[in-house]
């Protein structure tokens, strides 16, 4: 990006009926919604449980579908639309289970993820993946940083996404999530 001009949206993760249209649209920002979120896991147990990098949407996909991405690229050519992967929970207010980031094997996981990602991004018609993990199971930071950096390398490598992004954030309670992503970012 020649300019530093951006400006991201996070959208879909509540399911407030909030629509790309509400909001507002600068032409010279390029802009970035952000579907929160697919997760590698599956509601159809009780509680949620990992699936090993097969992801599914979990986001507003009545005002957020495949027709309303298109609809705002078209209107918009300074929007791009990705897909947030992980989040922090899953489940109904009385089923919450924490999203970890889970994987059985690098090979396994990306394998998963590289194909479920594909479908998802290719229906939606998005750009990008951002990577959103809040919780992790154990800490193994080296399967992370794999499983994450082949997951980007294969997609860009595929032409499937033209950018990718990381979303930690600060939380002195867990210092794990800090760590994850330094050695993420440093990779």
């Amino acid at each position: 990006m020649p300019n530093s001009n951006h400006f991201t949206e996070y959208i879909g993760a509540q399911f407030k009926n909030v629509k790309f249209s509400d909001v507002p649209i600068n032409s010279g920002v390029e802009f970035h919604y952000i579907c929160s979120f697919a997760i590698d896991y599956s509601d159809a147990t009780t509680p949620p449980a990992p699936t090993n990098g097969e992801f599914g949407v979990f986001w507003d996909t009545e005002n957020l579908s495949p027709d309303a991405v298109s609809a705002i690229k078209e209107k918009h050519s300074n929007v791009k639309v990705a897909v947030s992967l992980g989040g922090g929970t899953i489940g109904s207010d009385n089923n919450k289970v924490k999203v970890n980031f889970k994987a059985t094997s690098v090979d396994s996981w990306v394998s998963n993820a590289v194909t479920s990602l594909k479908s998802i991004i290719e229906e939606y018609n998005q750009d990008g993946i951002d990577i959103d993990y809040e919780n992790f199971s154990d800490d193994d930071i080296e399967k992370f940083t794999e499983c994450i950096g082949q997951l980007i390398t294969n997609l860009k490598t595929d032409r499937v996404i033209s950018f990718a992004s990381f979303a930690p954030f600060d939380d002195s309670d867990i210092p794990i999530r800090q760590e994850m992503y330094k050695a993420l970012w440093s990779r």
